[in-house]
């Protein structure tokens, strides 16, 4: 059994080298996890015999006799795209892996089952790489021409769940999982902040802020921007870490009737990494707003020497343009995956067919109010001198609603061999058109699955499955993120199909 025990852990520690951040269709969250759940539109509360399920309901192992081996893969494909005035643009196509593993042993005539799994539990991103946007252009050129920028973010929510569960009688069993979590996260887009979050004092302006001189209208003096744009890079990406814990109860309530409960709490995730921030573009823009303020003033009669008072005015300012406006930092996230709630039920209609329903509630309002960085050591004295520091904490509204998911599955047993799966799932969209941006697009809600079950031998069986997820897109009227979201359409559809092997011993 140690040696067993072992090659899963070392099994686990393989798959963990070859995941991708994924994107997810409950929310971030899949909607099942190992192909069987998945064929049957991601049922589990209450289901028996699958490994998988101590993901969804640790008490359920206890129903496994003997040893189980599961090991998954799915294939997630998604399709996203993004239109507004600049753009109109279909995200880089990926097959995304999502690895699912589980072992059980619950042997000899203990109450006791024992588990260990890894999950790929969920995650979204998308990647545009030729986006438009109006504040980057060639500043240098005739024409000012737009420069294409690389929009992408992904974040990936990996589990290991060590697992214990207690059969109390023959018909109430208890189960836990310690849920230790490892995440990755990318992210690089223009990112837009209200001129206010310039916080750096003028010098000699007494005490005017950089923020006050963006914001002001051109008749007093102001450059009359509503928010400002800087290019942000988490670079090679960041990671974090967080443990949390999910409890389930399975009951027996008739012969052929059993219910699940489960409650997963929330797990706060703590990234940490490295960022850059250019304000290149912007400042370009700005600069150019200077000198033909300086023009129009009639300060100067033309753009070589309105130029060069801007850059005198700068100086006084206590800019050094030499130095540019691009900046590292380090960075740290606060992230979280929610608490959830779901009850659920199985009912064995004949020998042949089972009809499974689970309900979840899933708190992404509580976890999602907001994205924040904190940005600090920023090493170029420029948007240092700008912002006000060296530190910056720049706060993003997610404002998510939370998330009611019903999912419908069945399994008939064809043959004692094969066994034929359907179900669908629904959930409520949890992103509001306000904050959604297109490399977040989490919009989806309609999942019809279907699936398929072989066994070999008494021993090892087969199992696959195929998930589409329909089409859904948000318009977005007026964004509270940034100005070029305002008029735009993010649409999300994926496809996705799974395979898995277990093995009973």
């Amino acid at each position: 059994m140690k040696k067993q025990f072992l090659l899963v852990l070392a099994t686990i520690a393989v798959l963990m080298t070859f995941v991708q951040p994924v994107m997810a269709t409950n929310g971030m969250n899949m909607i099942g996890y190992g192909a069987r759940m998945s064929g049957m539109g991601g049922v589990g509360l209450a289901m028996k015999n699958d490994s998988n399920l101590m993901n969804t309901n640790p008490a359920a192992i206890t129903s496994i006799d003997g040893r189980r081996f599961d090991a998954g893969i799915g294939l997630l494909m998604p399709q996203v795209s993004f239109k507004n005035d600049l753009n109109d643009l279909d995200a880089d196509s990926a097959i995304f892996p999502l690895p699912s593993i589980g072992y059980v042993c619950n042997k000899g005539d203990s109450p006791w089952a024992f588990g260990v799994g890894f999950y790929a539990q969920g995650g979204m991103g998308a990647k545009f790489k030729d986006m438009k946007h109006d504040t980057f252009r060639d500043y240098n050129s005739p024409t000012m021409s737009l420069i294409e920028q690389e929009y992408k973010s992904s974040i990936a929510y990996m589990k290991l769940s060590p697992t214990v569960a207690y059969e109390i009688t023959e018909k109430i069993s208890v189960g836990a999982s310690l849920n230790i979590g490892y995440a990755m996260m990318e992210m690089a887009m223009p990112h837009s902040l209200s001129p206010s979050a310039m916080q750096g004092a003028i010098p000699g302006f007494g005490g005017m802020t950089f923020g006050q001189l963006f914001a002001a209208p051109n008749a007093q003096g102001g450059l009359g921007y509503d928010e400002v744009t800087a290019y942000a890079d988490l670079g090679d990406g960041v990671t974090g870490t967080g443990f949390g814990y999910k409890f389930g109860v399975q009951y027996q309530a008739l012969e052929k009737l059993s219910l699940g409960f489960s409650y997963t709490n929330k797990t706060t995730l703590d990234f940490s990494g490295e960022a850059s921030m250019d304000m290149t573009s912007q400042f370009g823009d700005a600069f150019g707003r200077m000198v033909q303020g300086k023009i129009q003033g009639g300060l100067a009669s033309d753009q070589q020497a309105a130029a060069g008072l801007v850059m005198a005015d700068l100086t006084a300012m206590g800019i050094d343009m030499s130095k540019g406006m691009a900046a590292m930092y380090d960075v740290d996230i606060e992230f979280a995956w929610p608490q959830e709630f779901g009850f659920g039920a199985a009912y064995e209609a004949n020998d042949r067919l089972t009809i499974a329903a689970d309900l979840r509630w899933i708190n992404w309002k509580d976890s999602m109010d907001k994205f924040v960085m904190k940005l600090s050591g920023g090493t170029n004295a420029n948007v240092n001198a700008m912002m006000g520091g060296a530190d910056i904490t720049v706060d993003m509204p997610m404002n998510w609603d939370d998330q009611i998911v019903f999912a419908l599955g069945a399994e008939y047993l064809a043959t004692e061999e094969l066994a034929l799966r359907a179900g669908f799932n629904i959930g409520n969209n949890p992103v509001p058109a306000e904050t959604v941006i297109p490399i977040f697009p989490a919009v989806v809600e309609n999942h019809v699955t279907l699936g398929v079950g072989y066994n070999i031998t008494e021993n090892i069986s087969l199992d696959a499955a195929y998930e589409h997820v329909f089409s859904n897109s948000l318009d977005v009227n007026n964004s509270i993120i940034a100005n070029e979201y305002d008029g735009s359409t993010s649409e999300l559809a994926e496809n996705i199909l799974h395979f898995s092997v277990g093995y009973s011993f």
